[in-house]
């Protein structure tokens, strides 16, 4: 069965995701004994099941294709074209995952201009510069971003945060990866200009937080990146960063706050600072590691014994992360629930507004927000 699609999409997408025809065609023959040809990418009509084969790479849906209104290659429409070099090499799945939240933040500015509640003002993105202190530029917006109470539980602080940006006209979405995904998202965070910061829910929801303060970085530096690896780690290409460095020592102080103090006191290594960087990690949102990491950046602590304590905490954390999967596994399998992501109250505020004015319906609210048809109520209040 042949069908007619818009071509144009096609041609876009191969350039959005920096993929050649020749690569698509690579994809698309895995497998196969009778290989598709480029002359069936290339004319108006095309197989169905050889579309539906296209669409499991670009997961943009079969009625993106059908669509023949004109679609912009314009490079300042998608952080992808605006900008094709970042800290992270992205995967085919990194891109589908930027480049579906970036569509999510076209609908949702469509929502908010006819339901009359768009608002550009962003009273911090691009107020700081990688010359001015990180330290001074977190205690200057602490009070912005971080809850004004102190919350001990660390996924309840996220929210917190997320529920701080908000009232800045931040979008903060969080996406889940469930243990039976087959293919894995390789990025922990990323941010897109105006208003959008994506984090990857994580095993620590410590590792979370320090992700959502970097991403806060670039958000005041206005510089849109895609970050990906342990940002509480010292990492070479971060060494000689001087972008990701400052939102990596702007994400510690932000959340350290005054407890920072606490390494002042120490010149050098001593097991006395095993002991503080213990009760820091457990009275404060910041992991051992970040700590550790800090240490070494102040060259208060050997590299060589930076990466033995750092090799001990990764093993620790492995082993870890290992029982809570199996656990994970035997509650999804046993109950049918997949986690959900934290949902920012821009979204959803953004999202009523839709479905109070008409524009979306039950099923979307509901498919929108992850949330089931039953709870729907419980959202609407």
């Amino acid at each position: 069965m042949t069908t007619e699609y818009n071509k144009a999409r096609l041609d876009y997408l191969l350039e959005l995701f920096s993929m050649s025809k020749d690569e698509l065609l690579s994809l698309l023959n895995e497998d196969r004994k009778k290989l598709y040809t480029a002359e069936e990418l290339s004319g108006d009509t095309i197989q169905m099941p050889l579309l539906k084969k296209i669409d499991d790479i670009f997961k943009k849906g079969l009625s993106f294709y059908m669509d023949f209104s004109p679609v912009s290659i314009s490079h300042s429409s998608k952080v992808l074209f605006r900008k094709k070099h970042f800290q992270a090499d992205l995967t085919i799945e990194d891109k589908r995952i930027v480049d579906s939240y970036e569509s999510l933040k076209t609908l949702l500015d469509g929502y908010r201009v006819l339901t009359d509640t768009a608002s550009s003002e962003q009273p911090l993105r691009g107020s700081a510069t990688i010359d001015q202190s990180p330290q001074e530029v977190a205690d200057k917006v602490r009070r912005r971003v971080i809850p004004d109470k102190p919350i001990k539980d660390h996924k309840d602080f996220l929210k917190g945060v997320i529920g701080r940006l908000s009232e800045l006209n931040v979008y903060v979405f969080e996406f889940v990866e469930t243990w039976n995904k087959k293919e894995k998202a390789s990025i922990d965070g990323f941010y897109i200009s105006p208003n959008v910061i994506v984090l990857k829910r994580q095993q620590s929801y410590k590792r979370e937080i320090f992700t959502l303060a970097h991403e806060i970085g670039h958000y005041l530096l206005g510089k849109e990146e895609i970050d990906t690896l342990d940002m509480a780690k010292v990492e070479e290409r971060r060494l000689h960063n001087t972008e990701e460095r400052w939102c990596n020592d702007f994400a510690f102080y932000l959340i350290a706050g005054e407890a920072v103090n606490e390494l002042d006191k120490f010149e050098s290594y001593s097991e006395d600072v095993n002991m503080t960087i213990d009760h820091l990690s457990a009275t404060t949102h910041i992991s051992r590691m970040a700590w550790y990491t800090r240490l070494a950046y102040e060259k208060k602590v050997p590299m060589r014994r930076y990466r033995l304590i750092i090799n001990q905490i990764e093993e620790e954390s492995q082993e870890r992360q290992l029982r809570e999967k199996e656990e994970r596994k035997k509650k999804e399998n046993g109950i049918g629930r997949s986690p959900k992501p934290i949902i920012s109250p821009l979204y959803l505020r953004t999202m009523q507004h839709a479905f109070y004015n008409g524009l979306v319906s039950e099923a979307v609210f509901s498919k929108k927000l992850g949330i089931s048809k039953h709870q729907i109520d419980k959202y609407l209040c």
